[in-house]
């Protein structure tokens, strides 16, 4: 065991990047005086580091004393990356480990770090609008992968947004480990709330079950065809229409259930909306996601 880290021994998933106990250090030095390379998220801030000739982005969760907590969330995201890896989910090369500091365990993430402009949401927002069917259909396509292929009856949760997605070389990657969802959703919600960055502050004001209309879209599936829709229209209202019905058109077409695909279709009838605590969440956190849209734009539709 290195001083001052859980004993990761016993992993489940082998990354294959080649960090040493004395790179992480360094690593985790070399952040303290950096800055964040994205405010997009709400458990961590993103850190680019070039390390020996090599991108890796660090993500830094808020310390927690509770040890049996902590050495759980490891071990449930080492199953959790393999699970999704068996599902056929692409995830870059990613390390979790937690380091012991004045009394409390912190986790940190290290992970093959991907250029900004192959962040999917980059790309939806500058895309040409002949591409956006086909970028729209990548993500789908991720979802009926993870539909039709999880182990059953595992509880398992997964959250395919885009700004979860980078695009390399024509292939698509799923970064956003954190936190892992091979648990049921009552349990990442609790998750939630213990690893949220604002402490007891948010504790007493968010009730646990609360949290549900959060993680609803990791769980269920016709929400999580329309939280991607969602992002994909409020990325590019201007195409909004065109966005909604090609969405309508490719669950039409897909192998979903009958009722299933009622219910989908019949929620994208108008741009799906954030709900009212995920904005909230989003102002809480600085985080500066495109705003829901409310009609769509004259004159467009279609275009």
């Amino acid at each position: 065991m290195r001083v001052g880290f859980i004993d990761r021994s016993l992993l489940i998933y082998t990354s294959m990047l080649a960090i040493s106990p004395g790179d992480t250090e360094i690593i985790l030095s070399e952040a303290d005086s950096g800055s964040a390379d994205s405010n997009l998220g709400f458990f961590s801030r993103p850190y680019r580091i070039n390390y020996k000739g090599k991108e890796l982005m660090l993500k830094r969760y808020s310390p927690i004393s509770n040890y049996a907590i902590v050495s759980s969330i490891l071990e449930n995201h080492d199953r959790y990356i393999s699970a999704l890896g068996r599902i056929g989910i692409r995830i870059p090369d990613t390390i979790i480990e937690a380091k012991k500091t004045k009394g409390k365990y912190q986790i940190f993430i290290l992970q093959e770090a991907f250029s900004k402009a192959d962040m999917f949401r980059t790309k939806f927002e500058t895309s040409d609008a002949r591409d956006l069917p086909d970028l729209c259909r990548l993500i789908y396509d991720d979802v009926v992968k993870f539909i039709s292929n999880k182990e059953r009856p595992v509880e398992m949760g997964f959250h395919p947004t885009l700004r979860n997605y980078a695009l390399q070389n024509g292939s698509l990657f799923f970064f956003d480990t954190f936190p892992p969802m091979l648990m049921s959703q009552a349990e990442l919600n609790r998750i939630v709330v213990r690893m949220s960055p604002y402490g007891s502050f948010f504790r007493h004001l968010i009730p646990v079950s609360r949290i549900n209309m959060v993680t609803n879209e990791y769980y269920n599936t016709e929400k999580m065809f329309t939280g991607i829709t969602g992002s994909c229209c409020r990325l590019r209202p201007e195409q909004a229409d065109a966005i909604l019905k090609f969405s309508i058109g490719y669950i039409n077409n897909s192998d979903c259930p009958g009722s299933m695909k009622e219910k989908i279709t019949g929620m994208l009838a108008s741009p799906p909306q954030l709900p009212g605590l995920w904005t909230f969440f989003r102002k809480l956190s600085g985080n500066t996601g495109k705003p829901n849209i409310r009609n769509l734009p004259k004159g467009n539709a279609g275009a």
